[in-house]
């Protein structure tokens, strides 16, 4: 699958990349020269067989067939984009295979799919349902565009890769799962907790208004997953600790810790037990057996 920009002004094309940055900054994919622009104004990232289409916390936003884009959309084909008074049409290509190129495509996802150990990492919203219900919508899509923006370039400062945001969170990985890695995303977890903060800093008066803060939980965990290319333009990650990481997060609003690990994050890593408390076994949900919890109660030092 192909995707592209055309600016309806000129029609000039601008072929997709995984990961388009439309802005004011010279090093935009999508260079927009006006200051009513932000620099890094928004993104569209390829995902789950598709394009998705996220602000990024910009000032003046972003407008999808004319409405304010107040969390990630998927694009379809003819679809415009406007910011500030630059529009332009989403043109999206299916590439359909000969039964001779499904059967090479078939050989080469086999070669290029692999079993490898992978630290994972999911963050998602506190509340966020309720914060969609009671925000005025170009103050949600202000916060939760910044924190699209700030998990991007947090995850990426700390070697991560965002495998995919899925509406109110994020899922990334680190490939190897060493002691500098796994030291990397325990600061990781701490710079989007800062983030939150910062955020609620930010726009405390209209939190205040409904009576909510923003935070957002962070889960840890560490196995072997099936990684690599599921299709011709997708690489990404699948597998039980996938999943596991979900469950993880989600156990954060039961047990009353913003960030957990489990107990395999801290395997064959004796200096990194300094970072946890043991919060004993639980239940998750699609899981026969318990799975031991710990509670993240200090980070190293950036």
């Amino acid at each position: 699958m192909k995707g592209s920009l055309v600016d309806i002004s000129n029609n000039s094309r601008c072929e997709l990349a995984p990961v388009t940055i439309l802005g004011r900054n010279a090093e935009c994919l999508v260079h927009i020269e006006d200051p009513r622009v932000s620099r890094r104004h928004a993104m569209i990232r390829y995902q789950d067989q598709g394009f998705w289409f996220y602000d990024l916390g910009s000032f003046n936003g972003s407008l999808l067939n004319g409405a304010r884009v107040t969390t990630a959309l998927k694009l379809k084909n003819g679809d415009t984009l406007q910011l500030a008074d630059h529009s332009y049409q989403f043109e999206q290509v299916d590439q359909p295979s000969s039964a001779k190129d499904e059967e090479l495509l078939g050989s080469a996802t086999i070669a290029l799919i692999r079993s490898i150990k992978v630290i994972i990492l999911v963050s998602d919203i506190k509340g966020f349902t309720s914060l969609s219900e009671n925000l005025p919508p170009d103050e949600l899509a202000r916060t939760i565009g910044q924190w699209y923006r700030d998990c991007d370039q947090i995850l990426a400062r700390h070697g991560a890769t965002v495998d995919k945001f899925i509406g109110d969170s994020v899922l990334a990985y680190w490939t190897t799962t060493g002691p500098e890695q796994r030291l990397a995303a325990l600061k990781a977890s701490h710079d989007l907790l800062d983030a939150c903060n910062r955020i609620y800093t930010e726009h405390q008066s209209v939190f205040d208004q409904i009576e909510q803060g923003f935070s957002a939980g962070v889960a840890l965990h560490m196995g072997e997953v099936a990684y690599g290319g599921m299709s011709q333009s997708e690489f990404t990650l699948v597998g039980d600790p996938v999943n596991l990481t979900f469950r993880l997060e989600s156990l954060t609003r039961n047990l009353d810790a913003n960030v957990l690990a489990s107990s395999i994050f801290f395997e064959n890593w004796p200096e990194g037990c300094s970072y946890k408390k043991d919060l004993g076994s639980h239940k998750v949900k699609g899981r026969a057996k318990p799975v031991d919890v710990c509670a993240i109660t200090s980070f190293p030092p950036n």
